[in-house]
């Protein structure tokens, strides 16, 4: 059935439409090479626990920190940030940005600031750990904005684009410190959407599949697949099979690392769990 969709809700779902290419070329790693010559291995899945998740989050950004799990999320005009317990799914604090053309994206807990992307507005929003009710500060950011993580140093920043980018960002002035391609046996690989780092290594939802990208910061390329298929059906078949849960929509995105527990968690779009998972 076709139906009239007024132009915002065209564009109101992060990352479901092809992004636009950054106004300013960025100068890569001379590094990569236009096409990975290693195949990516195949890494099992293994579901440790499964907790409460909160099903109204459009997950965006997924992190640990200090114990609590940090969630971004989208959608416009419910875009914000929640931070919850991790086994209850409680909800301990929650922030919505309240702008309805804002669509919020990828988080970053870094040297006591949160870093919050949004989508098409350009703008990154910076919030005191302390506060996460109103932003500190604001920066520009020249292309989409889709998932982002740390390696200690830099901010690391996926845009979605063809080109499969990744940026590595100055987190004190949101300058582009260098870009790397990520590129797998087909070449460069797009749709690469929230982003974690663990133990060397950038782990990356290739967003609308089941598929979690290990991708080598070094050279840019994808190393490993994990596919994470099924992990939801099985763990909540009544939720998976109502008629108003959206798979098209409600797509497995969010990876987040315990670095004090070594833990990894995974979750989706509006999924009613989260996942205590290995890769190996």
């Amino acid at each position: 059935m076709k139906y009239i969709i007024p132009f915002y809700l065209l564009v109101r779902f992060s990352c479901n439409t092809t992004p636009s290419e950054p106004s300013t070329q960025p100068k890569t790693d001379q590094n990569n090479s236009a096409i990975s010559t290693n195949v990516p291995k195949e890494l099992k899945l293994n579901v440790i626990s499964v907790y409460p998740h909160d099903t109204s989050s459009f997950t965006e950004g997924l992190q640990i920190y200090d114990g609590k799990l940090y969630e971004g999320a989208g959608n416009f005009a419910h875009s914000g940030i929640e931070i919850a317990d991790i086994k209850t799914g409680k909800i301990l604090q929650k922030h919505i940005m309240g702008t309805p053309d804002v669509f919020g994206e990828g988080i970053n807990v870094f040297k006591n600031k949160l870093y919050q992307l949004t989508w098409q507005s350009h703008v990154v929003y910076v919030y005191d750990l302390k506060d996460i009710t109103k932003p500190i500060k604001t920066f520009p950011w020249l292309s989409e904005g889709w998932g982002m993580t740390n390696d200690g140093t830099n901010l690391i920043i996926s845009d979605g684009g063809d080109k499969g980018y990744l940026y590595y960002v100055n987190p004190d002035n949101f300058s582009i410190v260098k870009t790397i391609t990520v590129q797998d046996e087909s070449g460069p690989v797009s749709r690469v959407n929230e982003l974690e780092y663990i133990d060397g290594y950038i782990y990356a939802n290739d967003f609308m599949t089941d598929t979690i990208l290990k991708i080598d910061p070094a050279t840019g390329n994808v190393v490993a697949r994990i596919n994470c298929a099924g992990i939801l059906q099985q763990a909540a078949p009544k939720e998976f099979n109502d008629p108003s849960f959206d798979h098209n929509e409600n797509v497995l995105n969010g990876i987040a690392y315990d670095s004090t527990t070594k833990k990894i968690y995974i979750t989706g779009k509006r999924w009613p769990k989260l996942f205590e998972v290995t890769f190996n």
